[in-house]
């Protein structure tokens, strides 16, 4: 059996509980909209005298859009998070990039992919992409692109995961404007003319108050990984754009400035949204469905800081996700991602979540954490974070929420409190945070 702590409860996007060796998520443990009071709590807002009451009725105004939008069932859903209090304007403002058109002659960095036979690829499964950064207020998004790319090609060409340094970028970059913007290729330029780019260990993040900073000479000597070049990825092709993922994560632009982006929070995203490109992102991964997309604005935007972006959408991808695509090249070779066809990417089928006192099955583990009374068998979850279905009769949610130090991924099954899970088999709910639990059996 796996004994696992409970140490630490984090509620962000979803409820978050670190348990031990192991970390508990739930998509569901937030609701879409809330009260102010619990909204201005779980988002620590605090406003001046004669702020607060302006602030509120956009916040109204923004859940009521929301919940209408949520009524329709669309396939992806929206929710408050820490943006909930601005307008569309106001948002675009402060977050998004102005100057992310891409100069005109790209010609000697463009390159045509080889054939590729891979029908999906998530670069997380093969620990090519870190976790996920925030901005702040800062139009910074293209350094994080930048770093995400670098970090991965690194990743995947020798073997090791460094966090990069977005602020090394911000404020040393000169052909871009830090706070005000930049262009993903210009950043890989700087790279590579620098020698290398220092770590975030050693030059952390400092803009998020909006302020690009004075450029620190002596960091910005520290080369702790390089750029040989970069590949502009051809426009508006899927074909291209799948092979270029199979390289490795790709930056990618796309227009973000529409209320369904400022509020996504679920599902493959459909909505409308453009291509006048002002943000840039990280492409990592793909399914015949959608394109996996890591974002800069925290584990409360999205799913925990990610969205899935629709295929197939349009000659310029959904929100020009395919206009404007490039990645940097380092040397060295690198282990290859976690690439499978569609048919080996079901979850696991046969008997799931038994209690342990009867045994488990063969690629299951039985786990018990400290703190909550109990125990279960859980399998792992497969490549694309999906897990078998609760058993008839139970009362809960089976979810991808469980995962060890070493990165390994398990499924669990989580219940609202009040939920009944399966009394007669003795599997109960219970209670983790607020009002979200883990069914276990009872001992």
């Amino acid at each position: 059996m796996l004994y696992v702590a409970l140490f630490a409860l984090v509620l962000t996007s979803a409820l978050q509980v670190e348990v031990g060796s192991l970390t508990y998520q739930s998509n569901d443990a937030k609701p879409a909209t809330m009260s102010w009071e619990d909204w201005k709590i779980i988002y620590e807002k605090d406003y001046e005298l004669g702020e607060e009451e302006g602030r509120k009725e956009i916040y109204e105004d923004n859940c009521k859009m929301i919940e209408e939008h949520n009524a329709k069932v669309m396939g992806w859903t929206m929710g408050v998070n820490q943006f909930a209090d601005l307008t569309l304007e106001e948002f675009s403002g402060l977050i998004l990039n102005k100057n992310i058109t891409r100069r005109n002659k790209v010609t000697k960095h463009m390159k045509k992919h080889t054939n590729v036979g891979v029908d999906q690829i998530d670069w997380r499964n093969a620990d090519a992409v870190t976790p996920v950064k925030n901005q702040g207020s800062c139009g910074s998004c293209w350094a994080f692109s930048t770093t995400g790319a670098v970090e991965g090609a690194n990743a995947i060409a020798n073997g090791k995961l460094v966090s990069m340094s977005e602020q090394q970028l911000v404020s040393c970059s000169k052909k871009n404007s830090g706070c005000q913007g930049g262009l993903m290729d210009y950043a890989f330029e700087y790279i590579h003319s620098n020698g290398g780019l220092d770590s975030e260990q050693d030059y952390p993040y400092a803009s998020g108050n909006g302020r690009t900073g004075v450029c620190d000479k002596n960091k910005e000597t520290q080369h702790i990984e390089s750029v040989g070049s970069y590949v502009d990825v051809v426009p508006d092709s899927e074909t291209e754009m799948v092979k270029a993922l199979t390289v490795g994560p790709v930056s990618v632009a796309i227009e973000a400035d529409q209320s369904g982006f400022q509020f996504y929070s679920g599902g493959v995203f459909t909505g409308s949204c453009g291509t006048n490109l002002d943000h840039g992102v990280l492409a990592v991964g793909f399914t015949s469905d959608y394109w996996i997309v890591k974002n800069s604005w925290g584990e409360t935007w999205g799913e925990q800081g990610y969205i899935r972006m629709g295929r197939n959408i349009g000659t310029h991808g959904q929100c020009g996700i395919l206009m404007q695509a490039s990645y940097p090249i380092a040397d060295g070779p690198g282990p290859s991602p976690n690439t499978t066809s569609t048919s080996s990417t079901a979850p696991p089928t046969g008997s799931h979540y038994e209690d342990p006192k009867n045994g488990c099955s063969s690629d299951e583990v039985s786990i018990q954490v400290q703190g909550i009374d109990g125990d279960i068998c859980v399998p792992k979850c497969n490549v694309l974070g999906q897990c078998p279905n609760a058993p008839a009769g139970v009362d809960a949610t089976a979810q991808c929420a469980l995962q060890t130090s070493e990165g390994d991924k398990y499924c669990a099954l989580s219940c609202q409190f009040g939920q009944t899970c399966n009394p007669s088999a003795n599997l109960t709910c219970k209670r983790v945070q607020l009002l979200m639990g883990l069914c276990t059996y009872d001992d």
